[in-house]
């Protein structure tokens, strides 16, 4: 380690070609590592929900095209909603993209929306749904009636 003292001890215009060289290749990848960590920890950092997640549990009818362009329907389990959109936990996949309709009856609570995500999750999925538009205000639960609020609520 004596070598490396007797290197940064003289200035630098003192130091061998090579030596520059090694210098300079350790300093940018100190700088590469660096810029690298930090949009490594960039893109772990999730922004803030536009929306406040509530649990639910309610049984949800949700209806679809297949790929043929037939008209499907079955029962799933809302997990989680928002004015945004709700993850939804079925038995089945669902393509990403799937344009979808969904009846809460117990919320009183219809929506039409966009599966963006499909995650299987030991013997069943969860779907993340964003809303196109969505029926009864969820942040006002006095307003129970089945009009269009608002017409895009995602």
């Amino acid at each position: 380690m004596s070598f490396l003292w007797q290197i940064l001890d003289k200035p630098l215009a003192q130091w061998r070609l090579e030596q520059q060289l090694l210098a300079a290749l350790v300093v940018l990848c100190c700088a590469a590592l660096t810029i690298y960590s930090v949009a490594f920890a960039a893109r772990r950092i999730r922004p803030p929900r536009l929306h406040e997640r509530r649990l639910a549990g309610h049984p949800v009818l949700i209806s679809w095209r297949d790929g043929v362009g037939l008209r499907q329907s079955d029962d799933g389990l809302c997990q989680d909603l928002s004015a945004g959109g709700m993850a939804l936990a079925l038995p089945f996949p669902l393509k990403v993209s799937t344009r979808l309709s969904l009846r809460v009856s117990e919320a009183k609570l219809s929506a039409a929306g966009v599966v963006r995500r499909c995650d299987h999750i030991g013997p069943r999925y969860i779907v993340g749904v964003q809303f196109d538009r969505l029926s009864r205000a969820l942040n006002n639960p006095s307003n129970s009636h089945s009009g269009v609020e608002n017409g895009n609520a995602a």
